[in-house]
């Protein structure tokens, strides 16, 4: 806990997790400006349900990709995969970009081109969590996984800011372009990474496939959450991305209160990372379950009709458990799955915990126009709580303790 600054940032150091650091930090940053843009740019000739239909379309893409993406992650280079993912990025934000600067824009063909954008992000997930460890010492693989959510937080907190700038300004498709740009800027620094080179696979795609699920059903404590969190993760998303702008746009004062909440928010997702650093809990997994329970607090704020300001401090809350929590899963899992799968059982655990976002995106405008937008937030808040309960009580869950070594070398 007494660690010196420079020990706790020893991570940045070694230079493949300082190229993949710095090429992250600049694709977060972009993200940041345009996930604020691309809401407000719907908003601006849509509904909620229009806004719920364009992420759900991207979304959707992402989980049908996962699979396959963890297999080729186990496959190739990934770094070199990520470099593929990025440019594929770089051309989907891009067209999506100059349909909005031209007034072009429209439900369809923006999910058209979300679509392709989410062939990239697919890859991008299961390719990452097997890259971090390749790139970094072992003894510093929840440093560099603190520093990795520290730094997409940072820039959550310039991100949103000048986003909301932007499209109150200028336009949603500026914030957009830049977007494009720094996924080429990501591609070329992803491109320099050297890593040693992997043994080649001679077994089929779906013996890889059958490989890496019989790899994630041997972890008890990873299979047995992941359908409370994917079921936890549906309601959620829905109603933060669709409705809280939504509530945002009518009750709040539009895009600036809704970049001032986000913003707030990055600014404890900062702290929770910066803790992360530091918090060595007996048991890693028990905490990072707990950890996201604060994240109902926005929701709360927005069912109650708190002002902005309130609101915003609801989410520094929740920002700081959720960066705890993403730190200590990541290193448990990167910990205790064996490096030849990692890939492949980090897409299934993305697609359990993600799969049904889109249909929760796709519902929230639906069904809070059937019964009520409060109604709609005290049942997400109901289930979220639930779930995370529940899978702090699994007793495989509560067993791994700090140290504990891997199965394979136990």
């Amino acid at each position: 806990m007494g660690l010196p600054l420079r020990e706790r940032l020893g991570a940045l150091q070694e230079r493949d997790f300082r190229l993949l650091f710095t090429a992250t930090t600049i694709t977060a940053l972009g993200d940041r400006l345009a996930g604020i843009a691309l809401v407000f740019a719907v908003l601006d000739f849509g509904t909620a349900t229009d806004l719920g239909i364009v992420l759900a379309a991207r979304q959707v893409t992402q989980a049908v990709v996962l699979v396959s993406g963890g297999v080729i992650s186990d496959r190739l280079p990934r770094h070199l995969v990520l470099t593929a993912a990025s440019l594929v990025q770089a051309v989907g934000q891009g067209v999506i970009a100059a349909l909005v600067l031209t007034g072009s824009a429209s439900v369809w063909n923006l999910v058209a081109f979300h679509i392709l954008y989410g062939i990239g992000g697919g890859m991008i997930i299961p390719a990452q969590a097997g890259l971090i460890p390749q790139t970094v010492s072992p003894g510093r693989l929840q440093q560099a996984n603190a520093l990795q959510g520290l730094s997409r937080n940072l820039t959550g907190v310039l991100g949103p800011a000048v986003g909301g700038l932007l499209v109150v300004a200028a336009s949603p498709g500026i914030a957009l372009a830049a977007d494009a740009v720094t996924f080429l800027v990501c591609a070329a620094v992803l491109a320099q990474i050297q890593i040693a080179p992997r043994a080649r696979v001679a077994a089929g795609f779906f013996h890889e496939l059958r490989e890496g699920w019989r790899e994630l059903t041997a972890h008890t404590w990873l299979w047995s959450s992941l359908g409370l969190i994917g079921f936890a993760n549906m309601f959620y998303v829905g109603a933060w991305a669709v409705l809280g702008p939504s509530i945002a746009e009518t009750e709040l004062g539009g895009a600036a209160a809704w970049a001032a909440i986000l913003t707030v928010g990055a600014a404890g997702a900062i702290a929770g990372g910066i803790a992360a650093l530091r918090y060595r809990p007996a048991r890693p997994l028990l905490a990072a379950s707990l950890a996201p329970m604060p994240m109902v607090l926005p929701l709360v704020g927005l069912a109650l009709a708190w002002p902005t300001w309130a609101i915003a401090a609801a989410a520094f809350v929740s920002s700081l458990g959720l960066a705890i929590h993403l730190t200590l899963w990541a290193t448990v899992f990167q910990q205790h799955v064996p490096e030849h799968a990692r890939s492949r059982v980090s897409s299934y655990d993305a697609l359990g915990s993600f799969v049904l976002i889109p249909v929760g995106v796709a519902l929230a405008g639906p069904v809070a126009a059937t019964i009520g937008v409060d109604t709609s937030l005290w049942v997400v808040v109901g289930v979220f709580l639930g779930c995370t309960t529940i899978v702090a009580a699994i007793p495989s869950v509560r067993a791994i303790r700090a140290g504990d070594p891997s199965p394979r070398s136990a």
